[in-house]
């Protein structure tokens, strides 16, 4: 045997350098650090999304309840032509008869109204129940007709919001303002 059967050809070995792997690790932690960041930003949309959702099914909800219950209403709240009723409740509100009646009508003391205000409070209650919560509800009687004119409205705050989150308000009338108020109003003929 000679030497030539036992030498090896060897190559230079491909590889990488502790350098380049440093540079690999720096820009895949700088990338992970921006998806991280996207979270939080998503996370707090995705929660005040799901606020407006509430707010948007509250208010259908008051609506329905009144175009379903509108004698009820008109009975017990807007007895008179051209009477107007003002009602604010949040998820600390007792609707009691003597807040939400303007008159002694068995309606308003034990009947649908009353049962509508108590679940619209138990909804907001758990819905909101980490954020201060106001529904204001103005109802106006158009003449003599059963026609009502309704505006409902929902004002709520937003935790941690940026003093330059805070949005144009619809109805200064109803709630506070501040930094992270967040409101939605619907008007219409019942």
């Amino acid at each position: 045997m000679t030497n030539s059967a036992f030498a090896f050809s060897i190559a230079p070995l491909r590889g990488f350098t502790l350098l380049e792997v440093m540079i690999s690790v720096v820009i895949l932690t700088v990338s992970l650090l921006g998806v991280a960041g996207m979270y939080g930003f998503a996370a707090k949309f995705a929660y005040e999304s799901q606020q407006h959702a509430q707010a948007v099914y509250t208010v259908n909800d008051v609506l329905e309840r009144l175009r379903m219950d509108k004698t009820a209403w008109l009975n017990a709240i807007l007895p008179t032509a051209n009477s107007a009723y003002h009602f604010e409740f949040d998820a600390n509100s007792e609707a009691r008869d003597s807040v939400l009646c303007t008159n002694k009508k068995p309606d308003c003391a034990d009947g649908l109204v009353q049962t509508a205000v108590k679940d619209w409070i138990r909804h907001l209650a758990s819905a909101f129940a980490s954020v201060p919560v106001l529904v204001c509800l103005n109802l106006q009687r158009q003449h003599a007709e059963r026609l009502i004119q309704a505006t409902v409205t929902i004002n709520w705050f937003i935790h941690n919001a940026a003093s330059s989150s805070t949005l144009p308000v619809l109805n200064n009338d109803c709630g506070h303002t501040g930094i992270g108020r967040r409101q939605f109003m619907v008007q219409t003929v019942l």
